[in-house]
C-alpha cells in the first residue's frame, strides 16, 4: 500500500498538526512494513527546500523531490484554478491522508482519509482570523463530503462532526492522538541542566504550552494567577504568538515586571520534555479543544495538570488531573493554589497522570489508522 500524506504541517515552526502528522508517519511505516508513506511538500517553483526539520532515514518514507517540470506544472494548473490530480506528482498512491483538516490534492484513483481535529471554525468563528475563515469555510465543508473516511481525534469531535457537517456516522472513526516516547520523567539534574540557560530551575514555575490565541484563554489565566497570590509562581507561558493577543500585551509586560510571569516564546521540540518535567504544574484551561495533547504530555512527563471540564478535555485526562470551569477565574485561582501547596494531591496526579499517559501510544494510533485506510479502500 503506497500513503501520500499532507506534508505541509511539517514545514515551518510545528503546532499540534505538525506533531500530528510526523509522530504518524513514523508510526505507521513501523506497524506496516509492507507500507510506504510518501509525504507531498509544498513544492514552490522558484525554490525547492527539503524539510529541514526532518530526518526519516526508514527507507519506507519517501519525500519526492519533483524536478523543474512538474513544479511549473502544477503551478499552472493552480493558477488556472485546475489543480492536477495527486497522482500527476507522484505516481499511483493507494490513500492519499490530509492530515491537517483539508484534501487539498484532487486525485484520480486513491481512496481519500481527512483529519479532522476540532470544528472551532464552524462553531467559534471569533477565535480565528479572516483569512483563515474564508480558506476553512468551503474547504472543510467539501473535505468532510468528499473523504471516504474521517478520522475524528475524540469522540466529543466524532459527535461535532456528525451534528455540523451532516456526516454518516459510519464514516467517521475516532483515532486518539498520543505521547511519544520521548516524553517521559527524567533525572531532576537533567532538567536543571536543561532549564538554567532559562533561568528556571525544577519545580519553582507553572506551566503552559501552547500558541497565544484566544482559544487558549490565556487572559484568564493571567488573572487567574494573580489572585492566586504572589507566593505561586511564576507562570511561564511557552508557546509562538497566535492572533488576537493585542489587549494581553500591557498585562503581560506589567506581570512580567513583577516577576510574575515569563514569555518564552516558541519552544523547539528538544526542550519540551525538562520545560515539561521540570513545572510545578501545567495549567491549561482551553475553551476548546479537539483533542488537547499539552496536558497528555505533561501527566506523561510525571507533571501534575489543571485544565478545563469543556469540550474532549475531561475524555482526554481522565481522572488524573484537576477539572476547572476554564470561564471561573476563582475557580481556577483555587485549583492553582491547591495544587501549588498540596504536595500529597501532586504526588496523587502525578502516579494517575503517568498510568494515563501510558494508554495513549503512537503505534496505537497507527494500527487504528491502518484500520481506517483499509476500511476506504474496501468502500
Amino acid at each position: 500500500m503506497r500513503i501520500a500524506y499532507d506534508g505541509v504541517p511539517l514545514v515551518g515552526q510545528r503546532s499540534g498538526i505538525g506533531y500530528y502528522t510526523e509522530h504518524l508517519i513514523r508510526a505507521v511505516a513501523r506497524a506496516d512494513r509492507e507500507a510506504r508513506c510518501v509525504i507531498v511538500g509544498p513544492w514552490p517553483v522558484k525554490s525547492l527546500p527539503a524539510f529541514p526539520s526532518l530526518a526519516f532515514a526508514d527507507p519506507h518514507i519517501e519525500i519526492p523531490q519533483p524536478g523543474l517540470g512538474t513544479r511549473l506544472y502544477r503551478r499552472i494548473r493552480d493558477e488556472l484554478g485546475i489543480p492536477p490530480p495527486l497522482e500527476a506528482l507522484i505516481g499511483p498512491v493507494d490513500v492519499f491522508h490530509g492530515t491537517n483538516f483539508l484534501l487539498n490534492h484532487p486525485v484520480r484513483r486513491a481512496k481519500r482519509v481527512v483529519s479532522i481535529h476540532d470544528l472551532t471554525v464552524m462553531l467559534f468563528p471569533q477565535w480565528h482570523p479572516a483569512e483563515r475563515l474564508r480558506e476553512m469555510h468551503a474547504g472543510l465543508r467539501r473535505s468532510a463530503g468528499v473523504a471516504d473516511r474521517i478520522i475524528a481525534v475524540s469522540r466529543y469531535t466524532k459527535h461535532d462532526i456528525v451534528k455540523h457537517l451532516g456526516v454518516d456516522p459510519a464514516r467517521v472513526a475516532v483515532v486518539p492522538l498520543a505521547v511519544d516516547p520521548s516524553l517521559q520523567p527524567l533525572p531532576r539534574d537533567e532538567i536543571d541542566r536543561a532549564l538554567a540557560p532559562l533561568g528556571l530551575t525544577h519545580d519553582s514555575y507553572l506551566l503552559f504550552l501552547g500558541t497565544i490565541e484566544p482559544r487558549k484563554n490565556v487572559g484568564r489565566l493571567l488573572e487567574a494567577v494573580i489572585a492566586a497570590g504572589p507566593d505561586v509562581g511564576p507562570l511561564v507561558l511557552a508557546g509562538g504568538s497566535g492572533w488576537g493577543n493585542e489587549a494581553l500585551s500591557p498585562r503581560l509586560a506589567d506581570l512580567t515586571s513583577q516577576g510574575r510571569v515569563r514569555s518564552l516564546g516558541y519552544v523547539p521540540e528538544t526542550l519540551r520534555v525538562s520545560l515539561l518535567g521540570g513545572a510545578r504544574a501545567l495549567v491549561y484551561p482551553s475553551l476548546y479543544e479537539g483533542f488537547g495533547l499539552p496536558p497528555l504530555e505533561a501527566m506523561a512527563c510525571g507533571t501534575p495538570v489543571v485544565t478545563s471540564d469543556v469540550s474532549s478535555l475531561p475524555d482526554v485526562v481522565g481522572d488524573a488531573a484537576l477539572l476547572v470551569n476554564p470561564l471561573d477565574v476563582d475557580e481556577l485561582a483555587a485549583a492553582i493554589k491547591r495544587l501549588w501547596h498540596d504536595e500529597t494531591l501532586r504526588a496523587d496526579l502525578r502516579a494517575r497522570g503517568l498510568a494515563r499517559a501510558r494508554q495513549f501510544t503512537w503505534d496505537r494510533t497507527a494500527r487504528l489508522t491502518l484500520d481506517v485506510y483499509a476500511a476506504a479502500l474496501r468502500s
